[in-house]
This record gives C-alpha cells, structure tokens and sequence, in this order.
C-alpha cells in the first residue's frame, strides 16, 4: 500500500486493507463486468440483504477499478442514538469538505424545518481531488432521516466525487425518494452466484464440483456467497454438502470449532455491534488480549478496522452468537449485559450502559447512574418514562429508598409523560423527614445534603398543582429557602417547558375571565422558580401576555411581549418558549399582511430547530408548522404523521400529542373530510377538552365550523355560543373574526345581539385577517413564491432550475461559490422546497 496515500489518510486506508480473506471475496464475471460500470456513476446505492457481500464487492471496486491516487473514505453506521450517527456522518462529510461537514452539523438532525438547509449542505459538496465516499450499514443510519436526504446524497454537487451508499433493502419511502435518479444501482441479484459461478468458486478451491451437485447446491444456498463458502469448509471436513440452514452450519463450521475460552469471548461481545480491543480487554479481566483471542478474532466473518481498532462480526455470526449466549440461560445472559452496561458506564456512555441494564433490570445500577440528560431522551427506541414507570412498579422498595434523588427524577419523567398516580407515589414514598426530626448531632455535610434533597422534593412536589401557578408558588418559596442559592438537579433547563406546549393560554388559562390574572399567577411564579431551575419556563410569562393581547387582537402589545419572550427564552435556553414566541410572531404577521415579516419568523423556527433534535422537540417542531400551514389552508404540506393522526404509537408529551391532535382535526375540516372531522372531536376525551378555558373554547368554535359546513345551522349556533362564554369575557375576539367566514353570518349575529360593544372591533379585525391570510396564502402557492425573490435571488434559482451547477452559476455571473450556495440556502427556505428539482414548478 506504499504510495497509494499520504500518512495523514491512513485512518480511511482501512476501507482498502481490510479486506475479506480470499474464499469470501469470489465474484462471478457477471458482478465483474457490473462493477467496473459503477466508476461511470456519481452515485451509487448497493442494496441487498445481511449476507450477500454487498461491503466485499464494494471494496472489491475499490481495489480493482479505483486509482491509487483516489482518496477514499469510509463510514460505516452503527446502532445507535439517531443525532450521534447522524453527528458521525457530519464529521466525516467535513473531512471531504468542512464547509458542508459544518453546515450538518449546525442543522442537525434532519427534521421539517432543517432538511432544506441539510439537503442543500449535501448537494453543494466539493472536494480538493478525486475522492469517493462509502457509507456502509446505511439502514444504521437512516431511521428517522427523511427519505430526501438520501436523495440530496445522491445528488451530491462534488465534481470528483462519487458517493456509495451500501444498505440492506430500502423502505418504500427511501425508494420512492431515490426513483428516476440516474444512480448505480447493485441488487441481490448481482451479487449472487449462480450454478457455473458455484462451480468456478470450488474449481479455485481445488474440488471439481459436477454440473449437477453446483445445481443442487445453488438450491441450498440461493447463491450467497457466504452460505458457498460455509458449504465449502463444511465439505473439506465431510466430505459432503449440508442441507441444514445457514445458521446451522455456520454453528457446525465456525462456532464448534472454537475452544471454550474463544466462544466465552465472542459471548462477552455479543451484546455490542461493534467493539474494541480495550473494551474486550475489560470485559475478559486481561490487560491485553490473549492469543485466544486474537486467533478467535481472525475469523471471516469478523471484519476489522485497523483506524478505528473496532471489531465488527458479521450480522448472520452476531445473531448466531446471541441465539448462543440465550441458550446459557438466565444467569449467564444477565452476566453478559451487566458487563457490557459497566464497560458502557466507565466509558461515560450513559445511555448506552442505561439500555443495556434496562433490558436485565438491573435497578440498582440504573438508579446509581445520573439520569438528568436522559429523562426526555430515547433508550433503546422506548421514551425514559417508560423504563420510570417499569422502574416504579417492579424495582424493590430497598433499593428505591437507596437512591431517593433518582427516585426524584423518574418521579419528574412520570409527570411529564402524564403519569399523574405514579408521579405522585413516588412522592409520597420519597417524602425526607422534617427539619425538626433530623437526628442530634448530624455532620454539617449531611445536613447540607438532607436540606437540598428536601428541597429538591418541594420543588418537585409543587407540580402536583400544576398548572395552577398561585398554588405552585409557596412551595417554590420554601425550596428556594433551603436550596440557599444552589440550583435542582432534578428539573433542569433542558426540560421541555410546560411539557412541550408552546401555546401558554391553552395550559394555564383555566377560567374565563382569569386570563390576567392567571397571567400574573404565572409571572409571580417564574421569578422564584427559573431561579431554582437555572432558567427553566423563562420567557413563558412574556409568552403568555403576547398570546392574550393577540387574542384581543392587539397586534403592537403582542408584538412586544412576544420578541420579549422570544429573549428570554434564547438565554435561558428555553426551546420550546422561543418556538412559541416565533410562532406568535409569524401569525402576528399574517393579520398585518407583513409577508417578510412572516418569513422572517419562519426563519427564526429553523434557526431555532438547529441542533435540537430530541424526540421531544421534533414533533413539536412539525405541529407548529403544521398549526401555520394548516391555518394558511395548506393541508398537503402538513407532516404525513400529522396528516394521519398518527399519534397513539409515537412517544408524544400529553401537551404535545393534544396540539398535533388538533392540526390533525384542522386537516381533517380543511380536506372537507367532515364526518371524521366530526366523529374525531367527538371522540376527544373530556381531559383533553375541558383541559383548560382555552382548550374548551377551541374545540366549541371548531364544531361549530365543521356542523356548519354539515350544513346544521342550529347545532352550529349553539356551540358558537359555548365558544362565546369561554372567550369573550376575556375579550378573545380576533379567532371569532378570523372564521366569521366559515361560519356564514353566525359570528356577526352573534357579537351584534349579546356583545354589541365588540362589533366594530369584530368587523375591523375581519378585514385585516382577510387580507393578510389572503396575502400569505397567494405566497405559498405554487404559483407565486411565498416571499419576493431579490433579484439576484432570482437570477440564480432560474440557472439552477435550468441544470446549471454551483461552479458554472458562480462563473457566470462571476461570484463565488460560496456567494451561490448563500444565495441557493435562501432561496430553498423561502420557496419551502429541498431540492433544484423542485425549482421548475416553483418559478413559473
């Protein structure tokens, strides 16, 4: 390998030297041929099941039909949390080019608001020389990523550059994404053998295999080549083929022939995908490893990467090994994954020592960890709460009483997924003695650490009132006493506030008329409690005034508080307050008519989504821009989840799942669908309706509309009325004049004959909402982009929807590059596409 690449490349030199050993790198003519096609293609997607040697071939192209002088780079996916994959990818994008590794990055994690911007990243890919990109086990990578983001992979802008991605077969959504695309494309049926294939194979071998016997055993083998080369070790030592399954005679021609001490090994391993020489090390009890296991570890089916020293058994071997590692029974598998989570927890991976002792509930070790960064996080695809919840019920009371401040923070995680019994239990049982029943003579450190503990129990404990913040003060207060300037460590800022309801009137206004009052309840609240909680709630008072001045329909009060809001939030970290804040802004926006101004909101929305990709901000992400959409009568943009309603199987916050609920329903009415819009209202349960004054008079004016357009006046009436108790003591007028046209005259007859004094504010407010929904609804169509282009702006996007690439466009009009791909960054964002294909029909 002298002279293929400088020394600093050495890291990507493993996707040409580690190779599989020569029995397992047989390729038929057929593959051959196809294979030196594929240096034709920028792109290429090798697609077949665990098994067929798609990773062989790859590197097989590598070495055979790829220069020397080529850079090449390898990633490979592995199970793991989606934003650490994706952040993985990123890094070793950047390594190609910086500028496009870091603008992943800062989008982070592909959602609705960021994947235009991700897109763009990977379709404006350059590269300094020759370089080709694999990226291995993409399946490892994909769940959760759009399916578009394959698609701008694929189209990478990279003159030079050819990019492979290996994968086992796709969704169907990954495969419509990559439909019509002029790509490479390697199956299954490339990459197996077929009876002369089989019979050159053994002819390389050194046994003559009769056209009749290759037959038969292209039957049981389907032409794998792994399942070949295991029929051939298996006939060296019988001197006949077998008939059992893959697994089976992998077990008789691998696994039999190891010694006890090698199996023991592979055993130990075996919970992880891919591991290193150090953690095989800890987990046998050796400072380094054995002979045993270095001659174990040179097996076909364990491949190595010498960059990242990671050993990585094949997926037939791994689940061979798993299937063995059950069958030592109970003990041993426990024994196993115990092992596996402290290896994991001594490495300071948390999360991953949390899902490994999760799965043999290990519960002293759980709650020995620190939980904070997990409690809104994912373990082994199930929400935390959900483990909070096992935890309470099946973990024995000892070891719970061992550990009452992680008891405190599953008790949190139990309240925030909606758990209200179970919440409360754990804070009966957590209860600390009282100041006075401290024993005599107590060190000052433990005195210390008894008063945070209760102080961290009062704080907790003050949610039993929510979201009822006059009562929740004083217990806010007494904490605040014995936490004597220290911060919880249990409720941290990074908590979705208000359990991600961004929209504060439909959490805290409870009673009609109150809405100031509980305005004040709740500001009152926040001074001691951010406090407390290093910022968490800051800028929920602020929010919550700008949405009772907008309810008014006093645009320059909202405005204020809303930016005020949208401050606080941003330094305190408040994600889902400055969401809310923006989402104030943009509609603000629509009853002015102020299309940049809504714009520029919009903007602000993916600035903020920027690397804040939990599952618990995503979907509120995808329901703001659905409730923005969705009022703008743009149902078909609308995320399909929401679309559908599919809410029972996501691990939605209680708060979170009732807005999604409700953009389901406003697609519903605006798809004319009326009988499920319907039926799905009447279906709410009452909690979800009379939640709050604001929930209730939502859901009143919302069956009045759709009884409306069923064409029952009367019924419509009535619940217009309902609406009217719950929002007009408060003066909530502009929701009544921004669907007095849905309801065909109702709105007005009513305001004139109970609430005369409101009618000129009605019609006035009628007028502007009209103009400006009617202004931004011509933006977003598909006619008319939704903000003027600059002219430059326009310049570029039309070279672009010609076919024209970043380099070419920069030549032309004699700018850089980067000035182009600013220019192109803009443009996607406020044409609402993701890729050039889309700037046809966007610019007619």
């Amino acid at each position: 390998m002298a002279g293929r690449r400088k020394p600093k490349n050495t890291r990507k030199d493993a996707a040409r030297t580690n190779a599989a050993p020569a029995e397992l790198r047989f390729f038929s003519e057929r593959l051959r041929r196809k294979l030196g096609q594929l240096q034709a293609f920028s792109s290429a997607v090798v697609e077949a099941p665990s098994g067929c040697g798609k990773t062989t071939a790859v590197r097989e192209y590598l070495k055979s039909f790829v220069p020397r002088d080529v850079e090449v780079h390898w990633f490979t996916a592995v199970d793991e949390a989606p934003e650490a994959g994706f952040g993985r990818f990123c890094r070793e994008i950047g390594t190609i080019d910086p500028r496009a590794g870091e603008r992943l990055l800062r989008a982070g994690f592909p959602n609705a608001f960021t994947l235009g911007e991700a897109c763009e990243a990977l379709r404006s890919l350059t590269c300094a020389r020759e370089t080709r990109l694999v990226v291995d086990n993409f399946q490892s990578l994909c769940p959760g990523l759009p399916a578009a983001f394959l698609g701008a992979l694929l189209e990478h802008g990279g003159a030079g550059l050819q990019v492979v991605v290996i994968t086992q077969p796709l969704g169907l959504e990954m495969r419509a994404a990559v439909a019509g695309r002029a790509f490479f494309h390697l199956t299954a049926g490339d990459l197996r053998l077929d009876a002369e294939d089989i019979r050159r194979y053994y002819a390389l071998a050194g046994v003559a295999l009769p056209a009749f016997e290759a037959q038969t055993l292209l039957g049981l083998t389907d032409g794998w080549v792994m399942a070949v080369h295991l029929q051939l070790r298996a006939f060296r030592e019988t001197g006949a083929f077998s008939h059992t399954a893959v697994q089976t005679l992998l077990e008789k021609v691998i696994w039999e022939r190891l010694s006890r001490d090698q199996q023991n090994l592979l055993l130990r391993i075996s919970p992880f995908e891919t591991v290193t020489g150090r953690q095989m090390c800890v987990l046998l009890g050796h400072d380094e490893l054995p002979e045993y296991a270095l001659a174990a570890l040179a097996n076909p089916f364990i491949r190595h990467d010498p960059a990242t020293r990671r050993y990585e058994p094949h997926a037939v071997l791994l689940e061979l090994i798993r299937q063995k590692r059950a069958e030592r029974g109970p003990a041993f598998e426990r024994e196993c994954l115990l092992g596996a989570g402290d290896c994991c927890r001594d490495r300071g991976e948390t999360a991953e020592a949390l899902g490994f002792y999760a799965r043999i509930q290990a519960y002293e070790r759980i709650l020995a960890l620190d939980l904070s960064p997990l409690l809104f996080a994912e373990i082994d695809n199930r929400p935390f709460a959900a483990l909070a919840l096992e935890i309470f019920e099946r973990c024995p009371a000892r070891i719970r009483q061992e550990h009452p401040l992680s008891m405190l923070r599953l008790a949190w995680a139990l309240k925030a997924a909606g758990r209200e019994a179970a919440f409360a239990a754990i804070l009966e049982e957590s209860a600390p003695a009282e100041d006075g029943a401290r024993r005599d003579g107590a060190a000052q450190g433990e005195a210390r650490r008894d008063d945070l503990l209760r102080a961290e129990w009062l704080l907790l404990s003050a949610y039993r009132h929510y979201p009822r913040p006059a009562k929740m003060l004083p217990l806010a207060q007494k904490a605040g006493r014995l936490f004597a300037g220290a911060c919880s460590q249990v409720i941290l800022p990074q908590a979705p506030w208000a359990f991600g309801n961004y929209f504060q009137l439909s959490e805290f206004h409870l009673r009609a008329g109150a809405a100031d009052r509980e305005a004040d309840a709740l500001e009152a609240f926040l001074v001691p409690y951010s406090r407390l909680t290093n910022g968490h709630g800051a800028g929920a008072g602020a929010l919550m005034r700008a949405e009772i001045a907008y309810c008014r329909g006093d645009m320059a009060g909202a405005e204020i508080f809303a930016h005020k809001a949208a401050f606080l939030a941003e330094n305190a970290r408040q994600h889902v307050i400055r969401l809310g804040a923006l989402k104030m802004l943009a509609d603000i926006a629509l009853v002015r008519a102020d299309t940049p101004a809504w714009q520029r909101a919009l903007d602000g929305l993916e600035r903020a989504a920027a690397g804040r990709n939990d599952f618990a901000l995503r979907p509120v992400l995808d329901t703001i821009r659905g409730a923005m959409l969705s009022e703008l009568h743009k149902p078909e943009r609308i995320a399909d989840w929401l679309r559908q309603g599919d809410v029972a199987s996501r691990p939605l916050l209680p708060p979170v799942r009732d807005n999604a609920l409700y953009v389901h329903v406003m697609y519903l009415l605006h798809r004319g669908e009326l009988a499920r819009f319907l039926g799905t209202q009447k279906a709410l349960p009452a909690g979800i309706i009379q939640k709050s004054a604001f929930s209730a008079f939502l859901f009143a004016l919302l069956m009045a509309i759709g009884h409306m357009f069923a064409g029952d006046r009367a019924r419509a009436g009535e619940f217009l009325e309902r609406a009217a108790a719950k929002a007009l003591p408060d003066g909530f007028i502009l929701a009544f004049a921004a669907s007095a046209w849905l309801l065909r005259g109702l709105v007005e007859e009513l305001i004139a004959k109970d609430h005369p004094q409101l009618l000129d504010r009605l019609n006035d407010l009628k007028a502007r909402f009209g103009s400006g929904w009617e202004t931004l609804r011509a933006a977003l169509s598909r006619d008319e982009p939704p903000v003027n282009l600059t002219g430059r702006e326009r310049e570029i996007a039309l070279l672009a929807a010609e076919g024209l690439r970043n380099h070419e466009i920069a030549a032309g009009l004699e700018v850089t590059e980067s000035t182009v791909r600013t220019h192109l960054r803009a443009i996607f964002q406020k044409l609402d596409i993701d890729r050039r294909a889309k700037l046809t029909e966007r610019l007619k």
